[in-house]
C-alpha cells in the first residue's frame, strides 16, 4: 500500500473528502491483450475478487460461487427466453477468443425495441454483480453504415449510423459502449488488424442480475464469448475513468484520524521549541 505524509491537517482532509461517488459506469473496449490492465486490475483494486469462465462449446449454464461464499450460476439465453446457439472457436490474424462463443449475428424482429435487440443474449445472474465484460469476435467487420431509427437515435441519444454494439443492464435502458465508423473503431483491428476486442462494464452505483448484450451491425456473424470476467464491487468503488477513489472514513476513523493530527501538531510544536 502507498504511504501518504501527513503535512497537516487541511491536506489530510482534502484528501479523505475528494473520494466522491460516481454513477456513471466505466466502460472498457480493448484489444483482448489489454484486459488484465484495464479490466481485471481495476476489480483487484477495489478489493473484490474476480470470478472467469471459459466458455464452453453448448452449454449455457454455468456455476461459480459468490462474494458470500454461496452457491450461484450464471444462465445464458436470447432475450426472448430462447437458447442461443454456440461455436468453438473464433480468430482473426492469429488472434483467437479464449474459449467458444455465442453467435449473435445481428438481426431485425418485429418485436424489438431497438433493432437487434432479440438477436442478442442476455446473461442472468442468481447472486447480483456490477462488473462484467466478455470477449468479441467479428464486430465492424463490415455493416458500419446502417442508418439507425430516428426513435432510437433521438430516445437514445446515439450516432445516426454505425455497427454498434448495446448493452442493458436489468431490463433497463440500453447504451451504446460502442460504434464502429471504420473498422479501426475496433480496438483489436487498430492495434493487431485482428477483428477481436473485449468489451465490459463496471458501474458500483447499484447492483444487477441480468445483462443483455446485442449488436446493429446487420450482415455480420458477431460473437460473445470465450472468458466471462464478473465482479460484485463495493458501491461507489469505481468512478467513470476506472479510478478507485481514497475510501471516505467512517466516524469513528474521522476521530482517530484528528487526533492523531493532534498528536503530530503538538509533537512538531515540541521540536520548534527544542
Amino acid at each position: 500500500m502507498k504511504k501518504i505524509t501527513l503535512v497537516g491537517s487541511f491536506t489530510a482532509l482534502a484528501l479523505f473528502s475528494a473520494s466522491a461517488v460516481n454513477a456513471t459506469p466505466y466502460i472498457v473496449n480493448v484489444p483482448l491483450s489489454n484486459i488484465q490492465n484495464k479490466f481485471d486490475d481495476v476489480i483487484s483494486a477495489t478489493g473484490s475478487p474476480l470470478t472467469t469462465i471459459q466458455v464452453v462449446n453448448g452449454k449455457n449454464v454455468y456455476d461459480f460461487t459468490d462474494n458470500n461464499g454461496n452457491a450461484a450460476s450464471v444462465t445464458v439465453t436470447r432475450p426472448n427466453g430462447s437458447t442461443p446457439s454456440t461455436t468453438s472457436s473464433y480468430g482473426s490474424n492469429g488472434i483467437s477468443l479464449s474459449g467458444a462463443s455465442w453467435v449473435i449475428s445481428p438481426a431485425r424482429n418485429a418485436n424489438d425495441p431497438i433493432p437487434g435487440f432479440n438477436s442478442g443474449v442476455t446473461f442472468t445472474f442468481s447472486s447480483p454483480v456490477n462488473a462484467f465484460g466478455f470477449e468479441v469476435g467479428d464486430w465492424a467487420t463490415c455493416c458500419r453504415t446502417g442508418t439507425r431509427p430516428a426513435g432510437v437515435v433521438d430516445g437514445y441519444g446515439v450516432p445516426a449510423s454505425g455497427s454498434g454494439l448495446w448493452i442493458a443492464f436489468d431490463g433497463g435502458a440500453a447504451t451504446l459502449p460502442a460504434n464502429a465508423l471504420t473498422a479501426a473503431d475496433n480496438p483489436g483491428f487498430a492495434q493487431d488488424k485482428s477483428y477481436t476486442n473485449f468489451i465490459g462494464a463496471i458501474d458500483s452505483s447499484g447492483y444487477f442480475q441480468s445483462i443483455t448484450f446485442f449488436g446493429d451491425g446487420f450482415g455480420e456473424y458477431l460473437l460473445a464469448g470465450g472468458t466471462l470476467r464478473f465482479a460484485l464491487v463495493p458501491l461507489g468503488s469505481v468512478d467513470k475513468g476506472g479510478v478507485v477513489p481514497v475510501p471516505i472514513p467512517e466516524p469513528e476513523t474521522w476521530a482517530m484520524l484528528l487526533a492523531g493530527l493532534g498528536i503530530v501538531g503538538a509533537v512538531a510544536k515540541r521540536n520548534r521549541k527544542g
